[in-house]
């Protein structure tokens, strides 16, 4: 009788970027086995990016390969925490992104985002083994930095790869668990019992350390790369039962024919294959063994010529496609974003500006909540016409924070009012319609462009138009363009008057009406153009200042937000004004 060793590997993460040799061992500091992988880019597109409750939706660009044409996937992000989602952004082209979830900043690659809002999509998640290399010393770092160090191979496969429509991939990987069965795969015998299964000299598995030796991680090694046979791989490619390396023969020794090789897809986004192994799977079963006396070698599989039925049942030798099958309907593990995900896999020219603002997360919810009342400090209409202002509350810091109407030229300013779900939007609105009915100049036109607020009970006596619905706002903005392009032709404004009023167009959620009616942006563009020196102002709220609640339109966001604007409930607000200047 001889016997099995069986590992399982599960993947720890994947890095998406380029790496120093120190980089590099951090990356892998508690790894045994990596994967060098690449794939064609998968770019997200701005411009895309939908705010829905409870969900975003988004778009991504990439090729079946590397010579193929560019094809667009339309995905979702959707879960409960997501009503309180804000601030997406995106850097490097694409290739990263971010977003906020209340106080909690969540962000990544965006290949990592599109594999799992798809579901792992074979086309979106599949990646092809380019190199395999193992990672091993105490606490899984020493090795791998003198490896990694002197890691010319990963340099190369950048410089092979660049500009080429590619990306790659580090895939780090832990050994996780090592079981030794008294049995394998065939019925002919060695006589006795493998000395292995006891393994007292821990030559297979650190039992007080709880994790595998080097002649373990060098036998894995061996096994993957003989599997995937990768292309930078240059030794190891072929399993040669009648050449064993030392710690085959280790194997051997110990009375150990058959190693079988797991490499868990359970959770991982990866799907992994190669010019050897055809079917990119989350999961891989992977087989070598060391038969008595084998007639043939096999290079990959197995070498033994007879299988035991009832062995290979028991091992589930006969039923790999199934062990594989269990990874793909693993559940996705959301650990890619958030806390668990290492801090060395952004890429250190991006800046998400995290590392200044030192502020735990109960203070942010406090500030947050502090800014979300502060609509009752608001001491009533105070319009002063010679400067066009008036207070709409008491800032944090206890200033009284104004609205101004018009600039030093008496042109209409217009406005933006961002900040993420209960931040006090509506109410900041409320004052500032308030305020513009305060001061005899003006009739207010109001759109609700989500339809979650009754205009009509609360402005039905007050304002000269409402429109409940896309196509109402559709006539709104038509009209109220006309009336702008008709004061500029003809000089019929000579400014603010309660013979010629100016008009104030007040968006609810701007972001939702231009979802669901995007031929409204050039609309709204050319209003927000020629309205305030027409006297008419436009005045929307969004979440936050990200391209996509302007409907895609630089052009929007630049002339909504290039005069007043205002900032309540959302963290970091200030750092948005510089998206709001630019054009």
């Amino acid at each position: 009788m001889a016997g099995t060793l069986i590992y399982q590997l599960q993947l720890a993460h994947t890095f998406q970027r380029r790496f120093d040799s120190e980089e590099l061992g951090q990356a892998l500091s508690k790894s045994h086995i990596y994967v060098i992988s690449r794939r064609p880019q998968v770019r997200l597109k701005e411009q895309s990016v939908m705010f829905h409750p409870r969900q975003i939706q988004f778009e991504v660009t990439t090729k079946a390969n590397s010579k193929a044409s560019l094809v667009d996937y339309s995905l979702d992000l959707a879960g409960e925490d997501l009503q309180q989602a804000c601030d997406f952004r995106t850097y490097q082209d694409g290739s990263y992104f971010s977003f906020r979830v209340s106080s909690t900043l969540m962000h990544g690659d965006s290949w990592a985002l599109a594999a799992l809002c798809s579901r792992t999509k074979d086309e979106l998640s599949r990646q092809e083994v380019m190199y395999v290399g193992m990672a091993f010393g105490k606490d899984g770092s020493s090795n791998a930095w003198h490896r990694t160090k002197r890691h010319e191979k990963l340099q190369r496969i950048y410089e092979d790869h660049v500009d080429g429509g590619w990306d790659i991939f580090v895939s780090a990987y832990e050994i996780i668990s090592c079981e030794r069965a008294p049995v394998d795969h065939i019925d002919d015998s060695e006589g006795g019992d493998p000395q292995g299964i006891l393994d007292e000299a821990e030559v297979f598995w650190d039992r007080q350390g709880q994790q595998p030796s080097e002649t373990a991680v060098r036998l894995i090694e061996h096994s993957l790369i003989a599997y995937f046979d990768p292309p930078y791989n240059k030794v190891l490619n072929r399993w040669r039962a009648d050449e064993p390396t030392a710690e085959m023969r280790s194997m051997q020794n110990a009375g150990f024919r058959l190693i079988v090789v797991h490499l868990s897809g359970y959770g991982s986004l990866v799907r992994l294959y190669s010019r050897q192994v055809k079917s990119a799977t989350r999961s891989h079963v992977i087989l070598h063994d060391i038969p008595p006396v084998p007639r043939r070698p096999t290079l990959r599989g197995l070498s033994a010529e007879r299988v035991s039925g009832w062995r290979a049942s028991l091992l589930r030798l006969d039923d790999v496609e199934g062990v594989i099958a269990e990874g793909e309907l693993s559940e996705i593990v959301f650990q890619s974003f958030g806390e668990r995900a290492p801090a060395v896999r952004k890429p250190p020219e991006i800046d998400l500006d995290v590392e200044g603002d030192h502020r735990t997360i109960e203070e942010r919810e406090e500030e947050f909540h502090r800014i979300s009342t502060i609509d009752a400090q608001y001491d009533g209409p105070d319009f002063d016409h010679e400067t066009g202002r008036f207070s709409i509350g008491i800032g944090l810091d206890g200033a009284r924070l104004y609205w101004e109407v018009w600039d030093r030229d008496r042109l209409l300013r217009n406005g933006v009012i961002m900040g993420p779900p209960d931040s006090g939007k509506t109410n900041s609105l409320t004052v500032g319609i308030l305020g513009y009915l305060d001061s005899g100049l003006f009739v207010p036109w109001l759109a609700d462009g989500g339809g979650r607020h009754d205009l009509f009970r609360k402005w039905g006596r007050a304002a000269d138009w409402i429109a409940a619905n896309p196509k109402e706002l559709e006539l709104m903005v038509s009209a109220a363009v006309a009336i702008a392009e008709y004061r500029r032709q003809d000089g019929a404004y000579q400014g603010l008057s309660r013979k010629t009023p100016g008009i104030l167009v007040a968006v609810e959620d701007l972001h939702l009406a231009l979802d669901s009616a995007p031929h409204l942006v050039e609309k709204f563009e050319r209003l927000s153009e020629i309205g305030p020196a027409s006297g008419v102002a436009t005045v929307v709220t969004v979440p936050d200042s990200n391209l996509a609640r302007f409907g895609g339109s630089r052009r929007l966001r630049s002339n909504l937000g290039s005069g007043h604007r205002q900032v309540f409930g959302i963290f970091d607000g200030d750092d948005l004004f510089a998206d709001l200047k630019a054009p």
